[in-house]
């Protein structure tokens, strides 16, 4: 079998357990195809800071039991991945944002026990293993922080992030990953910006309704 320290802890649930530990990578042409994901967003900058958002509309997935709350302005676009659930963006006129949930299925992961994936999501990752994943399609991206968090309770691993995309396009943002049997669930919100510093700027421009959106996500019960 082979050895899990020779491969990043980190990473989507891949289908079967050997020897009853579960083996887990990233499936980076799916969750994390930035390319993919930007194709349909036309930006339209804006200086100054987003407006609060006064209220919030909440989503709810029916195929897969997912919820989480949104600011009411933000606008539902087509997902650029068959695995990007729901994708959304800010509305032209103001500092540019992103958010996208990317949900794969493993069948032959279904029997996974929770508390063994929890187990590896509560490892920190290092800064060097997310770099090596999420720069598997984008090799100007640069891994800024490596961190463990929660989604609903659940162990996450997360990367705070920045990419050069093209000549004048940027983005800073951050992605929260975690599993449950059969299921990995991806989180990605970004601001994007014609400078390095006017993406880190937008996305901090949002950073309270990104975090609440993250806040208020619930996964399916069992």
């Amino acid at each position: 079998m082979t050895d899990r320290k020779a491969e990043p802890v980190i990473g989507l649930l891949v289908e079967g357990i050997l020897n009853k530990k579960i083996i887990l990578e990233y499936d980076m042409r799916l969750l994390f195809s930035l390319r993919g994901i930007l194709l349909f967003f036309v930006c339209v900058l804006a200086a100054g800071n987003a407006p609060a958002a006064n209220t919030t509309a909440r989503y709810l997935n029916d195929q897969f039991g997912f919820s989480f709350h949104y600011p009411a302005s933000w606008i539902f676009t087509p997902g650029a991945q068959r695995a990007m659930r729901v994708q959304l963006v800010t509305p032209d006129g103001v500092p540019a944002a992103a958010c996208a949930v990317m949900v794969k299925e493993y069948p032959n992961a279904v029997n996974a026990r929770q508390e063994e994936i929890d187990e590896i999501f509560e490892q920190t990752p290092t800064k060097e293993e997310l770099q090596e994943v999420l720069g598997q399609e984008e090799e100007h991206l640069h891994v800024i922080k490596a961190s463990t968090g929660r989604l609903d309770g659940r162990p996450t691993h997360v990367g705070t992030y920045r990419l050069r995309q093209g000549l004048d396009e940027y983005l800073y943002g951050r992605v929260i990953m975690t599993a449950t049997p059969g299921l990995t669930w991806s989180v990605s919100c970004r601001g994007l910006g014609e400078s390095r510093e006017q993406a880190k700027k937008n996305f901090v421009s949002w950073q309270q309704d990104i975090d609440a959106l993250i806040d208020s996500f619930t996964l399916p019960t069992d």
